[in-house]
C-alpha cells in the first residue's frame, strides 16, 4: 500500500468498549447511524512589528471529540449514560384505565376505544390489574369530568380486581390507581449523584481503496475515552424516530501520548 494510496470513508463504524480495568468488553453498538471523530487545537501567536502581525504560532490544549447516533437504546447502553446498573424486580406502575381489558390470557389485554371501561347496574368496575391502594382511595371520574370532581368512593368496596362503586352505577368511567408489576420488570434509574464511566473504544467498519474499488478492513482504536452522561428522548407523533446522540470526550492514553490510533489493513 503506497503512500499516496487515496481512499474514501462513509460506512458507519461498529463499536466495542471495553472496560479498562480488565480489558472485557462492556457493549457493543451495531445500530449505528453515524459514528464522527473531531479534533481541535486552539492557537496562540508572537504579535510585533507594525501591524502588529503575526510572528511566530504555537498550538495547544488539542482536544478530541467522539460523536456517535444510535437507532435504538438498549438497557445496557442505558446503564452507561447513567452509572447506573438496570434493576429487575417488582415496581408500582401508575395506571389510568378508561378501557375493558381481555384478562382470560397471560396479560391483561387492552380491547381498545371500542370498548369503554363502564360500571353495570350494580356499579361493578372490572380492573386490568390489582390495585394496591384500598378502595376509598381510588380515583374514579365520569367521561366527561377526567381529572374534575371524583365520584364519591364512601361504599366502595374492592374485591381482587373488582371495584364496585354505587354512585358509578351505569356510568362510562375512568379509574386511575397504582398496581404492583412482575417481578421481571426493568428499571432505568437516572439519579444525580452517578455519571457515566471511561472506556477504550474499538471501532471497526471499511474504506473504499480508490485505486482497486474494493473495500478494506479499517479500525479505531481510542484508548481512554470518557462516555456522555447527556441523554435526551425525542417521543414524536409524527417523522422518522430520533436516534439517540452521544457525544464523548478523547482522552490522551495512560501511558502515551497516543489519543487515537487507525489502523488500516487488508
Amino acid at each position: 500500500m503506497g503512500a499516496n494510496t487515496k481512499f474514501g470513508a462513509k460506512e458507519v463504524m461498529d463499536v466495542i468498549l471495553y472496560d479498562m480495568s480488565n480489558d472485557k468488553p462492556v457493549i457493543f453498538f451495531d445500530t449505528l447511524k453515524t459514528s464522527s471523530i473531531e479534533v481541535t487545537a486552539e492557537k496562540v501567536y508572537a504579535r510585533g512589528g507594525k501591524g502588529n502581525a503575526k510572528l511566530i504560532t504555537w498550538e495547544l490544549n488539542k482536544e478530541g471529540k467522539l460523536t456517535i447516533e444510535d437507532a435504538l437504546l438498549s438497557p445496557k447502553s442505558l446503564e452507561l449514560i447513567s452509572g447506573v446498573a438496570t434493576v429487575t424486580g417488582a415496581q408500582t406502575v401508575y395506571m389510568r384505565q378508561a378501557t375493558e381489558y381481555d384478562t382470560t390470557g397471560a396479560g391483561p389485554v387492552d380491547k381498545g376505544e371500542s370498548y369503554p371501561l363502564k360500571a353495570n347496574d350494580s356499579g361493578v368496575i372490572e380492573l386490568a390489574y390489582t390495585p394496591k391502594e384500598a378502595a376509598s382511595q381510588i380515583l374514579v371520574y365520569e367521561v366527561n369530568d377526567d381529572c374534575g370532581t371524583p365520584i364519591v368512593m364512601t361504599d366502595a368496596q374492592l374485591t381482587g380486581k373488582t371495584l364496585t362503586v354505587s354512585a358509578a352505577s351505569n356510568k362510562n368511567v375512568i379509574v386511575y390507581y397504582t398496581f404492583t408489576s412482575a417481578e421481571v420488570t426493568e428499571s432505568y434509574v437516572i439519579d444525580a449523584a452517578h455519571f457515566s464511566g471511561t472506556y477504550k473504544l474499538v471501532g471497526n467498519t471499511v474504506i473504499r481503496n480508490r485505486e482497486t474499488g474494493k473495500d478494506e478492513a479499517f479500525q479505531v482504536v481510542i484508548p481512554n475515552l470518557k462516555w456522555s452522561s447527556n441523554l435526551n428522548l425525542v417521543f414524536s407523533a409524527e417523522g422518522d424516530p430520533t436516534p439517540t446522540s452521544f457525544e464523548c470526550e478523547i482522552m490522551k492514553a495512560a501511558n502515551s501520548s497516543t489519543m487515537i490510533q487507525m489502523t488500516r489493513w487488508v
